[in-house]
């Protein structure tokens, strides 16, 4: 049987969709700074987000990276309840939704310790690679304040 990672960072997106790839960007930029951590697990998910019921047993907390709804573009925002950036999703659902209805299911015990870090968005108008620079600006934040995290974690 595998060790529990302390940690599991898990980038939501579409990265076709511009700033909607963010989660996926922000797991990008950690791959690069945190290759060999083995108390940490770095995952994307860019379709079924009920694929993460195999990560389940994979970690004690998971964060969740995504594009959620907001007014203004590169605000970083964190906790269980936050609204996904528009709908129809390609996810077709949330990721909160999601994990509180594999809890319920018992789909792990114990059951990680979970919430979402979110960079708000405006919906995409056009399928594009790139980022905004607001929250291209607000996926490099992340990414310190994930850093800054790293450095908390027991061994």
């Amino acid at each position: 049987m595998t060790k529990r990672k302390r940690l599991a960072v898990i980038g939501i997106g579409n990265t076709i969709a511009g700033d909607d790839g963010v989660g996926i960007e922000v797991v990008r930029l950690l791959r690069e700074t945190w290759s060999g951590d083995e108390r940490i697990l770095l995952h994307t998910l860019e379709g079924d987000l009920f694929a993460v019921a195999d990560l389940l047993p994979a970690a004690e907390r998971l964060l969740f990276i995504d594009a959620v709804a907001g007014e203004q573009p590169g605000l970083i925002v964190t906790g269980k309840a936050c609204s996904r950036s528009y709908a129809p999703s390609f996810h077709q659902t949330d990721i909160g939704t999601v994990m509180e209805s594999l809890k319920v299911l018992g789909m792990a015990d114990p059951f990680p310790e979970w919430e979402i870090w979110g960079i708000t968005i405006l919906p995409p108008r056009e399928l594009k690679s790139e980022l905004s620079p607001a929250v291209r600006a607000a996926a490099a934040t992340l990414v310190e304040r994930l850093v800054s995290l790293q450095e908390r974690i027991p061994g």
